[in-house]
């Protein structure tokens, strides 16, 4: 048996599993018609995603649409919608550009999305109505052979950590591995292809785009020719994917599927690799009850923002990463020199643009800051300053309340906790510190 044999073996839901998901199905679908609110209106379902498509896998979810007239007012579509949905399902509301339901039914997790019915893609009121168009050009074009290869891919993007459109993931789309499976016939071939990709990669099935894009990866979606279907896809998660099929390709692996758990590094591990780094600081705080994308949305805006501000006063950023756990959530930057000395050399204009020479003589010769100068070097005036922060940690600790790093994280900077370089190990979290260390790719994990 071959690898992929293999691995199709333990991702292809079995005949019960199937006869599982049908009957949930018309569970949720008997729900749905029964609530009033679904019996008051002129509402379509539409059962899109995965399931819909015969490309799921072991435990899918179901994605079902509440497809409304477009004469109906945006507001009465999520009011009625949202409670369809929580009669049907219970679950929680969710909002990505509208509201939507979460729930479970029969084990099964359950999206139940209001949207518009719509004759062609491009008349799009909210950015899920062309969902439906995206289910049937699948439906249309994927034969029963091709769903398995779909299912391969879908698999081989889960290991590598690299499926998924959403904030946290920044990377392929359900619908995007399948049309790249439509594109290139095979999952080996998917693969090949990749390896070869350069950066702003060009794909398209129907036609070539008439603009141009500056994504990562570019592949035009069939159904609405401007829009580009992977432009979630981050340069650093095209990039990954990239590697692992090459390495896929170079030394197959079932690792590359269903790769180890992560085992962080020992205490003394951690000591022992840090001997030779630069210096690391660090920012801790308990997550706030927040979804996914609204959460990982603000805290990549923390750690750059958190960057921008050590960079501007001259430290010098190597690498930072942000960690998220169950209870806590924790950043690293690790710096060339976390302590500056007091003294730097800021240059001034060229000596022989007068105007601008004599402004920064004015503004330098009575500074403060000034510990000499100004003076002539290579044509240029330059003085010695002093600087106002020494200290990366107190900078950023005495900096925080002016950052904006996201309407909900700004509400809790008062219970930060700052962790210096020389208490890193005793407060960062273990995993955190192990990750940030620790560069290995998942199917490299022993």
């Amino acid at each position: 048996m071959s690898i992929e044999e293999d691995v199709l073996g333990q991702i292809k839901p079995t005949e019960a599993e199937e006869n599982h998901i049908r009957e949930t199905m018309e569970a949720l679908r008997s729900r749905i018609a029964q609530t009033p609110a679904f019996k008051e209106e002129d509402i379509e379902m539409c059962l899109v995603g995965s399931i819909a498509r015969g490309t799921h896998l072991k435990d899918p979810d179901i994605d079902m649409f509440l497809l409304f007239d477009p004469s109906v007012e945006r507001a009465r579509l999520e009011k009625v919608g949202v409670a369809i949905g929580r009669e049907a399902v219970g679950g929680e509301e969710h909002y990505a550009e509208h509201p939507y339901i979460k729930g479970e039914i029969n084990g099964l997790k359950t999206d139940i999305v209001p949207a518009y019915k719509l004759g062609d893609a491009s008349q799009k009121l909210t950015a899920v109505d062309r969902t439906p168009f995206h289910m049937r050009y699948i439906v249309e074009h994927v034969d029963d052979g091709m769903r398995d290869e779909i299912r391969l891919l879908k698999q081989f993007m889960k290991g590598t950590g690299t499926y998924g459109a959403e904030i946290k993931t920044q990377g392929f789309s359900g619908y995007l591995s399948e049309l790249l499976v439509i594109k290139y016939g095979y999952f080996s071939q998917t693969l090949e292809a990749a390896s070869r990709w350069k950066r702003h990669e060009l794909i398209y099935i129907e036609e070539k785009p008439a603009r141009k894009y500056d994504d990562a990866l570019i592949f035009i979606d069939p159904v609405d020719p401007n829009r580009n279907v992977a432009s979630p896809v981050s340069l650093d998660t095209f990039a990954r994917f990239v590697h692992a099929a090459t390495q896929y390709l170079t030394g197959p692996n079932t690792k590359f599927f269903f790769p180890s758990p992560y085992q962080p590094m020992t205490q003394e591990e951690i000591a022992e690799s840090m001997k030779p780094r630069a210096d690391i600081i660090g920012i801790r705080f308990k997550r706030p009850e927040l979804i996914d994308d609204i959460f990982y949305g603000q805290v990549g805006k923390f750690e750059r923002a958190i960057t921008q501000l050590l960079e501007q006063k001259d430290f010098k950023v190597l690498h930072s990463g942000a960690y998220v756990e169950d209870d806590s959530t924790t950043l690293l930057f690790e710096i060339m020199n976390a302590s500056l000395p007091r003294a730097k050399v800021h240059l001034g204009p060229p000596v022989w643009i007068q105007e601008n020479s004599q402004d920064f003589i004015d503004k330098w010769k009575n500074s403060e800051s000034l510990l000499s100068g100004p003076y002539i070097e290579d044509g240029n005036w330059k003085v010695i300053m002093e600087r106002k922060h020494t200290d990366a940690l107190t900078l950023v600790r005495t900096n925080i309340t002016r950052l904006d790093i996201g309407k909900d994280l700004n509400k809790i900077k008062d219970n930060l906790i700052f962790i210096g370089h020389e208490e890193i190990m005793d407060k960062a979290s273990q995993y955190a510190l192990s990750r940030f260390l620790d560069k290995r790719m998942p199917w490299e994990f022993k």
